[in-house]
């Protein structure tokens, strides 16, 4: 098999590139698709089942591969990291998933495990960047609480009955992450994909028609809507 010289790979993409730049003088319009075919990016996705169910998504001027495994955690997925993302060598690496961690953890853990959490998106991100891989972070999805009748009375009795609802205790410490993940990638010039915010309700929790039966994974149309609003922050 033959292989051009280095030479003339960097003569042909030159060549792309100046025939990208004359289209867009005479169409733009067309311009801005071929441009996008010919600068199309290697996006690989980690995380663990939301990410995971996702599959592959049609991301405009995106080639996607989906190495998320379901029931990771944030360790477990720092732990493979070098083998689902560096090995790769993609031009992006979508990380996705502290939902497990919190789901897992007790109250008294919490604090420690938000701590845990916070060092393993850290540490992805600098592994990425150093092997020029640009790291996007996502927030995680809350879990839903139906505006009902029946919901409404329960928030109101159980603090008086001393009980705290299991799904309001979770999202206390999701949000909490969220909080954080925002922050941090404000102050590292981090892309953030606020998932959290594109499927809310209006009452802080995830819309109910994106929850599946078990209350917690996403329904095709939490999905469509997470695609939706992905390709519109990213293209």
């Amino acid at each position: 098999m033959y292989y051009a010289p280095a030479r003339f790979c960097r003569l042909d993409n030159l060549c792309g590139a100046l025939i990208c730049l004359l289209l867009s003088l005479a169409c733009p319009a067309r311009a801005s698709v071929n441009a996008s075919a010919f600068f199309h990016k290697n996006l690989v996705i980690v995380g663990a089942s939301y990410a995971e169910e996702w599959h592959t998504p049609l991301l405009p001027g995106y080639t996607v591969i989906n190495n998320a495994v379901c029931g990771q955690i944030t360790s477990d997925i720092r732990a493979h990291f070098e083998r689902d993302v560096i090995e790769l060598k993609p031009d992006m690496v979508l990380i996705w998933g502290h939902n497990n961690d919190v789901i897992r953890s007790t109250p008294e853990n919490m604090v420690l495990t938000q701590q845990r959490a916070e060092e393993n998106f850290r540490a992805m991100v600098e592994q990425a960047r150093a092997a020029g891989i640009t790291p996007i972070l996502v927030t995680e999805v809350t879990l839903p609480i139906p505006e009902t009748f029946k919901e409404k009375v329960m928030a109101i009795v159980g603090p008086w009955l001393g009980k705290t609802d299991y799904r309001v205790q979770k999202n206390i410490a999701i949000k909490a992450l969220n909080a954080w993940l925002r922050d941090y990638a404000h102050a590292q010039h981090i892309k953030l994909l606020d998932l959290e915010k594109a499927l809310a309700s209006g009452n802080g929790t995830r819309k109910a028609e994106y929850a599946r039966k078990d209350h917690s994974h996403i329904t095709p149309a939490g999905y469509e809507a997470i695609t939706q609003y992905v390709v519109a922050q990213m293209t």
